[in-house]
């Protein structure tokens, strides 16, 4: 038997004797009704995005996010979401959010959120276990002590885990490979369109191929081909929801110049034919 000591921490990331609290939970998805902008006084959130993407409007500016993708958002923060019809995800209300050196309800020092992309091996797997665990939380029934307490103790752990990510990502930015990541994808994000090759990303940006493919699924966890992919049929979801573009124009518009081959790749990632699919979100 191995015994693995831990003990007691040398310094909390709290303000001493005090503790946040789970506040609420709520589920999003392409139905739930937006339009206003709106915050939560002394609220801290954690949104994950389990599936698709939407476009987070914020007083200044938006964020475009994805699958996989954590945001981080502060307390008084006016946002609001655009949505596609496939998108899901959840946010964490966290309350009495006191932590060292930062404002109440604030979980990093930006005022603007904070997007983390989640991985999915590594140092992500306890993150992700936990949002598992506050959702599975938030099935139960009732309001008696026992499961307040029990979500206290998860959204403690939950904030520990997300600042000490947000600032580890934040050292990161100083590494080299990090900041070839994050420029990666953003040629990516803003070519994904177009007839792609990684053989022009490297081209772009002035990098080997190996090197080009391995900083990039470190930072996401993805390849960048298996990125650009996701990133077209989320596009093309939204298209066929919100024009009456045929599949081939879509095809098209996505970067795909065979239609048989759009729709067997849609099929795959989505689960079903793209005409299918925009019968079954018409009815």
């Amino acid at each position: 038997m191995s015994i693995l000591p831990f003990g007691s921490p040398k310094q909390s990331r709290f303000e001493m004797g005090r503790r946040p609290h789970l506040e609420s939970i709520e589920n999003l998805n392409g139905a739930t009704s937006f339009g206003t902008l709106k915050s939560h006084h002394e609220i801290a959130e954690i949104l994950f995005i389990e599936k698709g993407h939407c476009r987070m409007h914020l007083k200044e500016g938006s964020l475009q996010l994805h699958t996989d993708d954590l945001i981080l958002v502060n307390s008084d923060t006016l946002h609001d979401f655009k949505t596609s019809s496939s998108f899901t995800a959840f946010t964490i209300h966290i309350g009495a959010l006191h932590l060292c050196g930062l404002a109440p309800g604030h979980l990093t020092k930006s005022e603007a959120p904070l997007v983390l992309p989640l991985g999915k091996d590594g140092r992500y797997i306890f993150l992700r276990e936990l949002l598992k665990e506050v959702k599975l939380l938030a099935a139960l029934k009732g309001e008696d002590d026992e499961r307040c307490e029990i979500g206290a103790a998860l959204a403690q752990a939950l904030v520990i885990s997300v600042t000490a990510l947000a600032e580890e990502d934040a050292g990161n930015e100083e590494n080299p490979s990090f900041t070839m990541g994050t420029r990666i994808k953003e040629y990516i994000d803003a070519h994904y369109l177009e007839d792609l090759k990684l053989a022009d990303i490297a081209e772009a940006l002035h990098i080997n191929l190996y090197y080009l493919s391995h900083t990039f699924k470190d930072l996401t966890g993805s390849s960048p081909m298996q990125y650009i992919i996701r990133r077209r049929i989320e596009e093309a979801q939204t298209l066929l929801l919100t024009t009456n573009m045929t599949i081939t124009d879509i095809a098209m518009q996505c970067g795909y110049n065979n239609s048989n081959y759009f729709q067997s790749v849609f099929s795959n990632i989505v689960g079903m034919p793209p005409g299918k699919y925009r019968k079954a979100w018409a009815q």
